[in-house]
């Protein structure tokens, strides 16, 4: 078909699809989509109607190079997605079997208007069942969907529009923001949204102001809290509050007084740990799914597993051109279930398979330099590096929940509560407060109980047990953990050899050599 590339745009059903800017939106939202799902999909629409080959697709896709099939696959799944293929009986692109794949929706070519359209514009909540027409108001555009949070979305849009006050609970790097600014677009049912990014407020004193900017509140001399209650006090509104948990006293007050003296404003918080008010709702937000550990597996069973879909799509956004054989399969499962499908740490370590390699990227997870790989410049800065995410979190915990945390580093596993007394209580803690920091990191995402039947077991994360370890030794804790090292043996209810430094009660438990490694040998500083 012809068009001018330079000046135009495609259209299909509320999308408009600009090759030559490279962008995609729906409505008045950009979307964000991979630049080889973006290659794909202009392929696609330029060609519409008719096949092509998983052959033309790599040619625009990745010019020049040979990848396998399920490459294409996985940037398939991830564009369909984006573009909403097959909700609400809309079909865009087709799987003919044999052959490759179609665009099957109508398509028409546009001459763009002569004054380019803003990316960043105000969200229009359309309808809402408050009032007549709802006020559109600046937010933050609709980010890409993320993978396996399907679910999640659904859930939490309904928590959003029948309850008053719902927090987003998890892991720092875990995706709440993300969720929360998505579930915001997805509800119609708000004449007002407002977005408040807490994370750069560093006084709890200035959370007030900080929400009455975020909602161009002209500020009068008398309290700013009431200042804001005035000015949503007839409004149905939505505001998020992104990032309490450093802030968690401030905005919990200031949360307790917005539901008691409004009527209509809805409150979507996001936080390492719950505020803990009446009427909170709670959605914890658990990682994603990753493969068991069960022997062989083909990269097409790994690719049912969200974390690893994202671990995929994320190598291959980052320069990684080869295709990826089911002799890796397992190491990416084992990579993934190493870094407790958090979907920040497997974007960051995923993002290094071209410089470095599967096997590399594997053998470093244990070391400083993987918790420093950086991420995206544009990224908060809390989130630019795995180190920077527990920075983050290890500055809000008391002296005595750092010290338990710095401890629970030496188990390679999981590990009681009965253990985890046994090997810190000395002088200095007491089995009071090591029970009670215990609680403390469980409830701020650090620790996590596993489920399952059976005595209660615990266990750092991944990357929480790394950046604990090298705290350990920052802080001078080896010859401490050493000591304590021998006792705990003497009580280990099955031979304890060199591998088997410590037991739980449910059997003895493989240490980490890595780990042992860098307890009993390192003096490096750091973390």
């Amino acid at each position: 078909m012809g068009y001018h590339a330079t000046n135009g745009f495609f259209g299909f059903g509320p999308y408009q699809l600009n090759p030559a800017a490279r962008v995609l939106h729906r409505g008045d939202e950009l979307l964000a989509i991979g630049s080889r799902a973006f290659d794909m999909l202009v392929a696609l629409v330029q060609s519409h109607g008719q096949v092509l080959s998983h052959k033309e697709l790599m040619a625009f896709a990745w010019p020049g190079l040979n990848v396998e099939a399920s490459n294409i696959r996985v940037q398939m799944t991830h564009l369909r997605r984006e573009i909403g293929c097959g909700e609400n009986g809309d079909r865009y692109i087709v799987s003919v079997a044999g052959r490759g794949y179609s665009f099957v929706a109508p398509v028409t070519w546009n001459e763009a208007p002569e004054s380019p359209q803003a990316w960043h514009l105000p969200l229009n909540y359309g309808q809402s069942s408050c009032t007549g027409r709802c006020t559109a108001k600046k937010f933050p555009p609709r980010l890409s969907h993320p993978i396996g949070r399907d679910e999640s979305i659904a859930k939490l849009s309904q928590m959003v529009s029948e309850r008053r006050f719902v927090t987003i609970v998890g892991a720092g790097g875990i995706g709440k923001t993300t969720l929360s600014i998505l579930v915001a677009h997805a509800l119609p049912m708000f004449e007002h949204a407002h977005f408040i990014d807490l994370s750069t407020v560093r006084d709890e004193a200035a959370v007030p102001r900080a929400i009455a900017a975020a909602l161009d509140i002209a500020l009068s001399e008398s309290d700013v809290i009431l200042d804001v209650i005035g000015h949503l006090s007839s409004r149905c509104a939505l505001l998020i509050l992104d990032n309490c948990e450093h802030v968690i006293d401030a905005a919990a007050d200031i949360v307790g007084l917005l539901l008691e003296r409004t009527a209509r404003v809805h409150i979507l918080a996001t936080s390492r740990e719950a505020l803990r008010l009446p009427g909170e709702a709670v959605h914890i937000l658990r990682p994603l799914g990753v493969p068991p550990h069960t022997g062989h597996l083909t990269t097409a069973q790994a690719l049912l597993w969200p974390a690893v879909q994202l671990f995929v799509e994320r190598a291959v956004d980052s320069g990684h051109l080869e295709s990826f054989v089911d002799e890796q399969a397992a190491t990416i499962a084992a990579i993934c279930r190493r870094l407790d499908g958090n979907p920040l740490a497997i974007e960051l370590v995923a993002s290094r398979m071209e410089p470095y390699g599967l096997d590399r990227i594997a053998e470093l997870l244990d070391n400083q330099l993987a918790l420093r790989w950086r991420g995206s410049r544009y990224a908060a800065p809390r989130h630019q590096t795995a180190e920077a995410m527990m920075d983050w979190s290890y500055a809000l915990l008391s002296e005595t929940d750092q010290r338990v945390f710095r401890r629970l580093s030496v188990f390679p596993g999981e590990f009681s509560l009965e253990s985890a007394v046994v090997m810190m209580e000395d002088d200095d803690l007491e089995q009071a407060h090591i029970i009670e920091s215990i609680g403390n990191l469980i409830d701020k995402s650090l620790l996590s109980l596993h489920p399952g039947t059976g005595p209660a077991q615990l266990k750092l994360s991944g990357i929480a047990k790394t950046y604990a370890a090298f705290k350990l030794i920052a802080f001078g804790e080896r010859p401490l953990v050493e000591q304590r090292q021998a006792p705990y043996r003497a009580q280990c209810p099955l031979p304890c050899g060199p591998n088997t430094a410590f037991s739980s009660d449910s059997g003895t438990v493989d240490a980490d050599p890595d780990i042992l490694s860098l307890l009993t040998t390192s003096n490096a500083g750091g973390g």
